[in-house]
């Protein structure tokens, strides 16, 4: 009897253990090494499977209760996992939609026709008036619930399901502000109707932080709507006293700042870095923000320029470095800012290169492709086109246009100066020209 019951005992608790994981597996036609692994994201942690030479993989990933997970390489999608279930992944070489199979195949292909069908509203959308905008998102929300409850997919996924349609839905809607256009040229304000819609969502829930809808609904509130005319400051603060929840707090301070940052470099950046160090708990945050914080201390002014190798309107190559003994201020020019962006900028450009063409200073246009060197042909300057990939992670550019000053030993005055209708002038004023 004795033995029978420790035999019990040992099937239970194997069971128990068993229902702490998921099982995953199948193939991966990469065409790649044997070396290839296939990595599962778990809320923020990451699980990689190595392919075999047949490019089959096969493990278990630790679980205590359903989760959305992202999978990586060689193209990435949501899942769905659970503890005490199996998937199993195959995609076959070249092709984009992974199939599943085993006891999460339904819940998982459902998700794939989901992500199929995602996409922004159409500007006409945008467009509608605030109560009939509103009621098409409670429409949208109304039948997304009912095809997903219509396929009976089990109480603790359409649970979390419902929620994450429902966030869905406030990002496409929190955009409306932003997007939507009065006549006569008078700013749109939200109104109650608006309002109430977009605050009825939960701001402090930290279990709806593994859904990406989630998190990105949190960044799109608070920094581009709520804080679209805010200093950093004082984003920061209204985030302090409007979020109680630590972790959904961890998540937008560090997010927020390190937006911030890689928009706007580090001008006025002391009291940020200061609520980050102070606030923020989670350290894995903290160094995203501090890897990012590096690299702007790296263009400080007075640190060496780094080195860009471009090609000159002839055809010739030429380096950044090899440009010393005089002042450059580099206009910086991508495929959709073909040109420096409105008109008075143009014209204020023209105006420098003419005012200032005796001075000890160069006036250049990088441009990232031949399209938009091709623009600029007929603006007054020195116009290049760059050839160094890492470029845009060198001198961390992210908007365009971007202007830079670098002094005649090669280091950096701003790398990320005014433009020109701004307070240019007074900057080569300043420093002597």
């Amino acid at each position: 009897m004795r033995s029978f019951v420790g035999i019990l005992f040992i099937v239970l608790l194997a069971a128990c253990v068993h229902n702490k994981s998921v099982q995953v597996s199948g193939r991966v036609e990469t065409g790649m090494t044997r070396d290839s692994v296939i990595s599962f994201d778990v809320n923020g942690t990451s699980y990689e499977f190595k392919l075999d030479n047949k490019y089959f993989f096969s493990g278990k990933i630790p679980l205590e209760k359903g989760v959305y997970a992202r999978v990586y390489r060689p193209n990435s999608f949501d899942v769905y996992l659970s503890p005490g279930e199996d998937l199993e992944v195959n995609i076959v070489r070249n092709t984009v939609s992974p199939q599943f199979k085993g006891t999460l195949s339904a819940i998982n292909n459902y998700l794939r026709e989901q992500g199929r069908t995602m996409s922004y509203l159409p500007y006409e959308v945008y467009q509608l008036g605030e109560e009939e905008f509103i009621q098409r998102m409670q429409d949208m929300l109304n039948m997304d619930i009912l095809l997903l409850e219509a396929k009976n997919l089990g109480d603790d996924f359409t649970n979390k399901e419902r929620e994450r349609i429902r966030y869905k839905i406030a990002l496409q809607a929190v955009g409306y502000p932003s997007m939507h256009q009065v006549p006569d040229s008078v700013k749109y304000e939200p109104g109650i109707v608006f309002t109430d819609f977009i605050t009825g969502f939960d701001f402090n829930n930290e279990e709806l932080l593994s859904f990406p809808f989630y998190r990105q609904f949190l960044m799109n509130y608070f920094y581009y709507y709520k804080g679209k005319n805010m200093s950093g400051r004082r984003l920061v603060n209204y985030i302090l006293n409007n979020v109680t929840n630590l972790k959904v707090r961890d998540f937008l301070l560090s997010e927020v700042v390190y937006v911030y940052f890689a928009q706007n470099g580090l001008k006025d950046s002391d009291y940020l870095l200061s609520v980050c160090w102070n606030e923020v708990s989670d350290t894995s945050k903290l160094v995203k923000v501090r890897q990012l914080v590096d690299r702007w201390r790296k263009l400080s002014a007075g640190a060496t320029a780094p080195n860009v190798l471009l090609t000159d309107a002839s055809g010739k190559d030429v380096q950044l470095k090899d440009m010393r003994g005089k002042y450059l201020y580099i206009c910086v020019l991508t495929p959709s800012f073909g040109t420096m962006g409105e008109e008075k900028e143009t014209t204020a450009w023209k105006e420098l290169v003419e005012e200032y063409k005796e001075k000890n200073i160069r006036f250049l246009t990088f441009a990232t492709d031949e399209e938009a060197f091709s623009r600029v042909k007929n603006i007054p300057g020195e116009h290049f086109l760059l050839k160094d990939p890492d470029f845009y992670r060198s001198y961390m550019i992210t908007n365009s246009p971007r202007f830079i000053l670098i002094n005649p030993d090669g280091r950096i005055t701003d790398a990320d100066a005014s433009k020109p209708s701004g307070s240019m002038k007074l900057l080569l004023q300043n420093i002597g020209l």
